[in-house]
């Protein structure tokens, strides 16, 4: 048995701390609790906040918010004005990570392409069955 222990330095403050499931200093999960408990104390007096509003009112970057969406820390269904944003357009999301556009976008791309690698095959299958004459 091995007595080593698994270090890392802290993505947000640089700090060294011991590995952990947050990936991040004691110091800095403290932080992201405090603001998240300040988020949902915000989101109780006003549940119709945006997440722009929110994160002006915490002072806690958007994306940080939207981060926590993302993984589930902060629920939508309470909250009707929270978003997500697409990867894609950056538009507002509220589930999963393409907005309704983008991935109808994305299959008709994909359609496309399957049915053009699909005539490439036909031709070339049609230019590869020649008859030959004696």
């Amino acid at each position: 048995m091995s007595n080593e222990l698994n270090v890392a330095n802290c993505p947000r403050c640089n700090a060294i701390f011991q590995m952990n499931s947050r990936n991040l200093c004691s110091n800095c999960s403290a932080e992201d609790d405090r603001q998240l408990h300040l988020i949902e104390s915000i989101l109780k007096r006003n549940r119709h906040l945006t997440t722009e509003e929110v994160a002006a009112a915490a002072s806690v970057p958007a994306e940080r918010i939207r981060s926590w969406i993302r993984i589930g820390r902060i629920r939508l269904y309470d909250y009707p004005n929270l978003t997500d944003t697409c990867d894609m357009c950056g538009g507002p999301l509220r589930k999963g990570k393409l907005c309704a556009s983008c991935t109808t976008k994305l299959e008709n791309d994909i359609a496309r392409m399957n049915e053009q690698e699909q005539l490439m095959k036909e031709r070339l299958r049609a230019a590869n069955n020649y008859i030959s004459k004696k």
